[in-house]
């Protein structure tokens, strides 16, 4: 029982008492439940609790709840029980645990989310500091922000942050981070999103806007049977309102304790020791019988004493019944049977034992469970109905209470380091469908993954089947069973019905480092702040530990170290500001540089870089109006030719300088908040900007941009693009929007705060992308390809708000590119505002869009096999040397190379679209018009109306009724459209010559068909 883990847990929200609320009350209740985020590894549990309150001006008491159900979504992130303990899954992820609370005829809905799985520090963390604030409603709080790794912490400049308050009324931050309160009491965040180099970084603090927190409450807690103190009792001060604010002390050796900072309001009080039931302030176990304290400002409230009675306890051993070996870590919960809302957890020692405390008189179901055996109510039963319940009665012990659990489905085994033998705790085992093996994703195909113990072993229960098992820890190099680095060589295990497959043993070898110096190369001075990345040639199973990748920074002396590197095949390069990025060895690109070979458990030292200072463009930003400068706004500068880019900010003064620039032609875009996004000199778009030529290392001076205020011409469309993420803001991207009948994209780009709009667009049916630079691009709503997008309606002199989107993150990035040009195959022109993705397992690794050339770049792609898809309004989705991604041709990137020359010709569609009869009123039925041209070739027009929202087919028939083509199958909503089909069936096959049946079917039972002649 040494290492037994105890979690003493006090359901508040719910009692063992029955009240109700009457109807006329429960119109004024709120419920707070705690905690509202959270943050759990695989496997472990996490209580949830629950207060309601009834409102009554400013007095606040306790209410009770009538019924409570909690959910997790998706299910497969955890289970929860029915007071709320949540037990996480074997998956990383997030789960959302939704709470529904009835209250007489009021339904309050909350939801917590949960973070599962935790994962390495980061390589760099956001810091805001203060981490917690309360302030005063119209008073002003400054906040800081800082980066900080192992080795530095480091200040953010103002123009390099971007702030942000959440709820949007809580109050405003401007851009020196200077938060002012708004007039009403509430409680959020303060979020700052950091760009630091070329990484996306979010920091936040916890705001409250409150009277400020300078009460206090102050008491003893004693047994109530010897009277005497109890030491290191815990007493919790919970605010009763909409402002969650909770603080807990911890007796001393006189049981005395001090809760300090409270904010005004009202409180409830509890005390709760090991081993003694918990109490209500003031002498009642009944949440709804406790006493409020009323908390005021600068105000101490003294001698709230509580004591506390010994409660009852339950004691046994958990086995296996199979050999009768006692399971450690096994979860036992006891459930009160008149209330089964009201329980207790807790988890067995080393020896299989445990020790359930503080329970009330009264009968109890006691129930077992632990991964790889199948749990059970004591004695022997699979459901509760076959229970036998346990009396208990304080303050006595029930002991004997043992369970032997029978085998299930599982895998086991040990990890341990192959140096010295010694167990790997928390390292992570992933399944992996052996049949599935051949081309198997590292994240999206695992069934099953679970963590080591701190004696490197693991349970993994799993369905009968085969699988390809993984262990990773951090430090140490990936491995499949047995024994395999490549998952090619990967011995599948078996499992078997209500079986261990045992002896899954892993011995992991240590990463190795790579190491060096960066220099100026004129000077032979250190250059510290460089920063340098490895970028692996095969990283589907061994990526970096962090998002940051293989990267490290030089100290004050130039030298670096890169940790926790994969055997394997690199490429490194240094960067650092104002110069020219390098490749090792001594080289300026990746096809000159000389791979860097890393053995297992190694240390790769004289990896030096020495820098030459690059060129650079300077100049002022501001408003063609009044000549003001702006500052904060985003300056891009990029050689269209090869994708080369660089980014900076204007200060104060509207000043900016980019360097590190190589000899050559650049294009200079400004984007800021309230202006037309522009390319220098005067150009909204890139091919009529001026080029501005570099010559390193001089500095090409004085390319002023003058920003023309934004303002609303015909139809506009607004919204904000973030990152999927974390919600922060991504400045950059690009917003097109097409309509499918003239196939010409209107182009925008969101500013610094990630907001867009889209101006100058005539009235009609549009298709809607954003794509930025490290996301996959993605059509509105959250499509990848055109056909599954959702239109937008814009009209006339109007604005259509919350066009927005949320972009993936790249997963993984690399040194490599793919370049290709997009044109039509019907006129063998470029076409511009085409979405390319570069797909890798089914998945979409890297987006791009092509320019007025049609020419794209797939830009910072690892090393590995692609499939390059062209999706765009109004033309067919395209593939690099195929119909589909099956059939093309495999694009490979690595060992220096990248892949030119990747052209794809898109053909002309049958579009479905709003054509001139969008702004018309809805149609009083449906119908289908007579295709125009008839006969036909090679295309024709179909125009059908629907006077209200149907799911829609349109099929064409040869005269045999046989099915050639669909092409429409989708919902839409009420209005005219247009199909084109282009002769061609569902294959791209030319059809033959003859007659031909479209068929509509709309709505429940709308259905019609019409004859056209194909003739050649």
């Amino acid at each position: 029982m040494d290492k037994l883990k105890f979690f003493l847990i006090l359901l508040l929200g719910v009692t063992l008492g029955t009240a109700f609320l009457s109807t006329a009350s429960a119109q004024d209740v709120d419920v707070l439940v705690t905690p509202d985020e959270a943050e759990v590894d695989l496997g472990e549990g996490l209580q949830l609790e629950t207060f309601a309150f009834a409102l009554s001006g400013d007095s606040r008491t306790p209410a009770a709840i009538d019924e409570i159900n909690w959910e997790v979504e998706p299910d497969s992130m955890g289970t929860i029980t029915d007071d709320g303990f949540f037990i996480a899954g074997r998956h990383f992820g997030e789960a959302v645990i939704r709470v529904v609370i009835h209250i007489g005829d009021r339904t309050i809905v909350r939801e917590i989310v949960i973070r599962i799985g935790k994962h390495p520090t980061p390589m760099f963390r956001v810091i805001v500091l203060p981490e917690e604030a309360v302030v005063p409603t119209g008073a002003t709080k400054q906040f800081k922000v800082f980066v900080v790794s192992h080795d530095f912490e480091r200040e953010i400049p103002p123009q390099f942050v971007r702030w942000e308050v959440k709820p949007e009324d809580l109050g405003k931050v401007n851009d020196a981070g200077i938060f002012q309160a708004g007039e009403h009491d509430g409680r959020g965040k303060v979020i700052a999103y950091v760009e630091f180099d070329g990484l996306r970084l979010r920091g936040e603090a916890h705001v409250i806007v409150s009277p400020a927190a300078t009460g206090a409450i102050a008491g003893n807690v004693f047994s109530d049977t010897e009277n005497l103190p109890l030491q290191d009792a815990v007493v919790r001060a919970v605010r009763l309102g909409r402002i969650r604010w909770i603080r807990n002390a911890v007796t001393d050796a006189q049981g005395n304790y001090l809760i300090e900072k409270l904010i005004p309001g009202v409180y409830v009080l509890t005390a709760h020791a090991r081993g003694f039931i918990g109490e209500f302030y003031d002498d009642t176990r009944n949440y709804l019988e406790a006493t409020p304290l009323n908390i005021a400002e600068e105000d101490t409230v003294t001698d709230k004493n509580f004591g506390l009675s010994e409660g009852a306890k339950i004691a046994g051993t958990i086995y296996t019944e199979s050999d009768s070996s006692e399971l450690a870590g096994a979860h036992v919960v006891a459930f009160l049977v008149v209330n089964p809302r009201f329980a207790r957890h807790v988890v067995t020692g080393e020896d299989g034992s445990y020790l359930i405390e503080s329970l009330p008189t009264g009968s109890y179901a006691v129930y077992a469970n632990i991964s790889g055996y199948k749990g059970e109510y004591f004695n022997d039963s699979p459901e509760f109905s076959g229970a036998e319940f346990v009396e208990v009665a304080e303050p006595n012990t029930t002991d004997g209470i043992d369970f032997a659990l029978a085998t299930s489905s599982a895998i086991t085994g040990r990890v341990t380091s192959e140096v010295d033998g010694s167990p790997i705790a928390g390292a992570h085992i992933r399944a992996y469908g052996a049949l599935n093996s051949v081309g198997l994703h590292p994240d999206r195909d695992i069934v099953k993954e679970t963590r080591t113990n701190e004696n490197g072993e693991y349970i993994l229960q799993i369905r009968p089947g085969a699988y390809i098992v993984k262990a990773s820890a951090e430090g140490f190099n990936s491995e499949f069973y047995d024994g395999f680095r490549d998952v090619a060589f990967a011995i599948p295990v078996v499992v078997a019905a209500d079986s261990h497959s045992t002896g899954i043993d892993f011995s992991l070898i240590p990463r190795s480092t790579i190491s060096g110096t960066v220099t100026n190369g004129s000077t032979g001075e250190p250059i510290p702040g460089a920063v340098v990345e490895a970028f692996k040639e095969d990283v589907h199973f061994d990526a970096a530990l962090t998002d940051a990748g293989f990267r490290a920074k030089t100290d004050s002396s130039g030298n670096y170290t890169i940790e926790n590197v994969p055997a394997g095949k690199y490429y490194v390069v240094a960067n650092a500001e104002r110069y020219l990025p390098e490749f090792w060895q001594e080289k300026a690109t990746k096809q000159d540089a000389t791979p860097v070979e890393v053995e297992e458990n190694s240390a790769v030292n004289s990896i030096h870089f020495t820098l030459v200072t690059g060129g650079s463009i300077s100049g002022l930003v501001a408003s063609s109006v009044d000549s003001l400068p702006i500052s904060r706004a985003l300056v891009r500068v990029f050689d269209s030719n090869t994708g080369r880019h660089r980014r900076t900010y204007t200060n104060e003064q509207g000043a900016y300088k980019v360097g590190g620039l190589p000899s050559g032609s650049y294009l200079v875009q400004v984007i800021a908040e309230g202006f037309f996004p522009e390319f220098y000199e005067d150009a909204s778009h890139p091919g009529d900007a001026t080029p501005v030529e570099v010559t390193a290392p001089d500095d090409t001076a004085g390319i002023n941009v003058y920003l023309e205020p934004q303002v609303d011409l015909r139809g506009t469309m607004a919204g904000r693009v973030v990152s999927d993420r974390d919600e922060a803001p991504i400045e950059g991207a690009v917003i097109i929007a097409v309509s499918p009948t003239l196939r010409q994209p209107h182009i925008t780009f969101t500013g610094p705060n990630g907001f867009y709009r889209l101006t100058d667009l005539p009235a009609g049916r549009y298709f809607v992308f954003a794509w930025a630079e490290g996301f996959v691009g993605e059509f509105y709503r959250d499509a990848f390809r055109f056909a599954n997008a959702d239109p937008v309606i814009i009209g006339s002199d109007q604005v259509t708000a919350g066009i927005s989107f949320g972009l993936r993150p790249s997963d993984r990035h690399g040194i490599y590119a793919v370049r290709g040009r997009i044109r039509s195959a019907n006129t063998n022109t470029p076409v511009e505002g085409v979405m390319v993705h570069a797909r890798l397992d089914g998945g979409v690794e890297v987006s791009a869009v092509t320019d007025a050339n049609g020419v794209y770049i797939l830009a910072d792609l690892p090393a590995g096999e692609y499939k390059i898809e062209a999706t765009a309004p109004g033309y067919a989705d395209g593939y690099f040397g195929g119909t589909s991604e099956e059939s093309a041709i495999t694009v490979v990137v690595g060992n220096g190379q990248d892949a030119e020359s990747v052209d794809i010709d898109v053909e002309e569609d049958n579009v479905t679209s709003v054509g001139d009869d969008a702004g018309a009123a809805v149609p009083e039925s449906f119908g289908l018009q007579q295709n125009y041209p008839n006969p036909f070739n090679p295309e024709t027009t179909i125009k059908y109306q629907l006077s209200e929202a149907s799911r829609v087919t349109l099929r064409i028939f040869n005269i045999l009724g046989q099915e050639v083509r669909t092409l429409v199958d989708d919902a839409q909503q009420a209005g005219v459209y247009s199909v084109q089909w282009n002769g061609k069936d569902a294959f791209g096959r030319q059809a033959s010559s003859g007659i031909y049946i479209f068929q509509l079917e709309a709505g429940d039972n709308f259905r019609l068909s019409r004859r056209m002649l194909l003739l050649k």
